[in-house]
């Protein structure tokens, strides 16, 4: 999924946030073309949204195999094998 300056404007309006114009160019510059040989999601780009609006960045991409782990399992160590995956 790609956006233009139409969908970034409805999903504004359904945020009750506005952008200033370089902000939305950042936007359209950065989902206006698919990510080859990937493509991005509405959930990909709402929270890429989201965190370049908090904090002036997208969020980063490909989490390794190790950083995954720890997020899904850091509370029940005994959930943590290999095969899990």
């Amino acid at each position: 999924m790609t956006i233009n300056k139409r969908w970034l404007r409805k999903w504004q309006e359904s945020m009750f946030i506005s952008l200033t114009k370089e902000q939305e160019a950042i936007i359209l510059d950065h989902f206006g073309t698919e990510p080859e040989p990937y493509e991005w999601s509405e959930l990909d780009i709402t929270i890429q949204l989201r965190s370049f609006i908090e904090s002036g960045t997208f969020v980063k991409g490909k989490m390794d195999y190790e950083y995954q782990k720890s997020l899904l399992f850091d509370n029940d160590k005994s959930l943590l094998h290999d095969d899990a995956f």
